[in-house]
């Protein structure tokens, strides 16, 4: 369970551009995670009790599945990065043990199926970052925090065309300056992520 929870968190981390609160909000619940019929994406709403930093900011996630993978290894690579399968196997494997409807919950003893706090969904995704750079052979970049993966995904989102008010609302950003100021990086130059995510993205693997 620790990679998958790890993986689950990152991926949706990346996939939707919000704030770890954000994510720690979010409950198994049938009213709050809603999988399509056709298993082609899910919508996830937080915990109605949640307050989000930003007051009326906080949108519902909507995550739309990969295509389901063909037939050669390089075809099913990005199924495997895939957060809707991610979040339906993490969900999948923790109801057994799990004591509480959020999202994510401990994997250890004493704590197993109890919720996890915030701090420790922040040491999750930063754990997966690190674990995504050695698992390439690769050294972590020092300084690492859990909303790095906010100007990562939104500065993609952006490097592959999305406009900046739709950034900003994923974001739950009320001004583009937010972004601009603070996030945006430049994912165009040649750098160590952009070698190791070229041969999803060139699958088209976006989120």
């Amino acid at each position: 369970m620790t990679h998958l929870s790890l993986k689950t968190v990152l991926l949706l981390a990346l996939a939707s551009a919000k704030r770890v609160s954000d994510i720690h909000a979010l409950s198994v619940h049938p009213s709050c995670t809603q999988f399509s019929a056709g298993q082609t994406r899910v919508l996830l709403k937080p915990n109605p009790a949640f307050v989000p930093k930003v007051v009326g900011s906080c949108t519902p996630i909507d995550i739309v599945a990969f295509p389901p993978p063909l037939c050669s290894s390089e075809e099913q690579r990005p199924n495997l990065l895939c957060p809707d399968c991610a979040l339906r196997t993490y969900m999948d494997r923790s109801k057994e043990f799990r004591c509480n409807d959020q999202l994510f919950v401990s994997w250890a003893n004493p704590q197993k199926g109890k919720p996890v706090t915030r701090q420790r969904l922040s040491h999750w995704t930063v754990e997966a970052i690190a674990l995504a750079y050695t698992s390439q052979g690769l050294q972590a970049p020092t300084g690492l925090r859990a909303y790095s993966t906010h100007g990562l995904a939104t500065s993609w989102a952006l490097f592959k065309g999305v406009s900046i008010q739709d950034i900003c609302a994923a974001a739950s950003w009320s001004s583009s300056l937010t972004f601009v100021r603070f996030y945006r990086l430049d994912v165009s130059a040649p750098s160590v992520a952009r070698a190791v995510l070229g041969p999803v993205l060139r699958q088209g693997s976006t989120c």
